[in-house]
């Protein structure tokens, strides 16, 4: 039977206690686990006891990490799951603590979607094939992402996404001449995700580009 023969606390964050077992191993355990199963020096546990003890201290340590990913912004599960496994967390340990803030709404990929897309149309607008290779990326199932996407784009057409654009892009780079202007904002719209069909429409939309040259 697991015995622990030693206990150290460790001041820093996350705190921990640094527990030897007479097995020779050595675990971190998060406070919540110390207090829950009264860990003191000779106290022994069952072989069960003792692989639940692991199990839970690395569901909540996973959980915990993922936490402080989401304070910074908000993540795909898919994306969670990447850096907390990075991290050096058990995978099963990394799925029950992703089904746990799911279960919380702490996680959910169609709000992230378009939580997502809102910012990036805000920030960094861009075109519809472009923010689906973005999320994709990012790990989102097509299934969840595209009917929102198909949803936000049906109420603003590309034309008048990409006419913003070359607007704002155009009004940053008056003091060009025309023709670098034309050439900088072509490989702007091209970086942007767009097609040449629609990057040819909003050249002759602006006037730098006769009828004639479509």
């Amino acid at each position: 039977m697991p015995t622990i023969i030693q206990i150290e606390f460790k001041r820093r964050r996350p705190e921990r206690f640094v527990v030897q077992w007479d097995n020779g191993e050595t675990h971190l355990f998060s406070p919540e686990i110390a207090a829950t199963y009264r860990f003191a020096p000779g106290k022994e546990f069952s072989d069960a006891a003792y692989r639940q003890i692991l199990r839970e201290d690395g569901v909540r340590r996973a959980k915990d990490q993922m936490l402080r990913y989401l304070g910074i912004r908000a993540h795909s599960r898919q994306e969670l799951r990447r850096k907390t496994l990075a991290k050096g967390f058990q995978p099963d340990h990394v799925d029950e603590a992703l089904d746990a803030l799911e279960n919380l709404k702490l996680i959910d990929d169609a709000q992230f979607v378009r939580q997502f897309i809102h910012n990036e149309l805000t920030l960094r607008p861009c075109s519809k094939n472009l923010l689906l290779e973005k999320l994709l990326q990012k790990g989102v199932d097509r299934a969840i992402l595209q009917p929102i996407l198909d949803e936000i784009y049906a109420t603003q057409s590309p034309e008048e996404i990409i006419h913003q654009i070359a607007a704002r892009f155009l009004q940053r780079q008056r003091h060009l001449t025309p023709p670098k202007r034309t050439e900088k904002l072509i490989r702007h719209l091209q970086g942007k995700g767009f097609e040449w069909e629609l990057i040819n429409w909003v050249l002759y939309d602006s006037g730098l580009i006769d009828r004639q040259e479509e």
